[in-house]
């Protein structure tokens, strides 16, 4: 039995079974609202643009964003098989039995059009979200991802060893440059300062004295406090910018990779 629009307490407006003549002002009033919508039912996909694509009929879940983005989703897996980014020029229409619904941009020039040919259900709502994302990683774990890939603060960088004992403590991260020249690393996973960066010149100085060859100082973090930088240029070290998300990222592949390569072993 097709239920009406129900105006809930949550400010949910909910569709089932609904008919497709009725949803065209349903869905035009939700995207000039700039609402979340909702919509699961079977449906075919045409993308044209940089390139083509199709996709025939199945029963999917579509996400239509507030920005304008769309996302195409089948019932498994967590990657949309169709999608499209923000800021998108949404439109409705029927094409005979059938519910057409468009996501247009200028630039590049393409369109997604996702034409149902049945609906279980439409949902629109407004949601509010002004969190921060923070993405919780210990220096440790930092210079986990640098040891293991170390381009990551500069191409051609390589590792000779890490937290390495010298007199004033343990180097994060030692090792040389393309150039052959000895590169020493002072990881933070916080604006680094004055105590980060003097700390690291104590390092070069040992690594000097100890080689008797040039040595590289560098601060790597995610980015300097007020006045760092010129302390930097004082003491003639750098700054190179390592933030604890990319860091993480490479960490969650590395791991994806040895799940994997687990589960082909013989």
């Amino acid at each position: 039995m097709r239920e009406e629009p129900v105006a809930r307490t949550s400010g949910l407006l909910l569709l089932e079974n609904p008919k497709m003549e009725e949803v065209v002002g349903f869905l035009q009033d939700s995207f000039r609202r700039k609402d979340l919508v909702i919509i699961v039912g079977d449906c075919e996909c045409k993308y044209s643009g940089r390139a083509s694509s199709s996709l025939g009929h199945g029963e999917r879940v579509v996400l239509i964003k507030g920005d304008g983005s769309v996302q195409v989703h089948r019932p498994t897996g967590y990657e949309p098989v169709n999608w499209q980014p923000a800021r998108c020029i949404l439109s409705v229409s029927l094409e005979g039995s059938s519910l057409s619904i468009k996501a247009h941009r200028s630039r590049p020039r393409e369109t997604l059009d996702t034409v149902f040919s049945s609906l279980i259900f439409i949902a629109s709502t407004r949601l509010m979200d002004r969190a921060e994302f923070s993405l919780y990683v210990s220096e440790e774990q930092m210079r986990d991802a640098l040891v293991s890939d170390p381009s990551i603060l500069e191409d051609g960088l390589r590792l000779i060893d890490f937290e390495r004992r010298v007199e004033p403590g343990f180097i994060d991260f030692y090792g040389k440059d393309t150039q052959g020249r000895f590169v020493v690393v002072e990881l933070k996973r916080t604006p680094a300062g004055k105590d980060a960066i003097l700390q690291l010149k104590r390092y070069v100085d040992v690594v000097g004295e100890t080689t008797g060859l040039s040595v590289r100082g560098v601060v790597a973090a995610p980015s300097l406090r007020s006045g760092a930088q010129r302390i930097l240029a004082t003491l003639g070290l750098e700054f190179k910018r390592l933030s604890p998300r990319r860091c993480a990222k490479l960490l969650q592949k590395r791991e994806t990779r040895k799940i994997s390569e687990f589960f082909r072993a013989p």
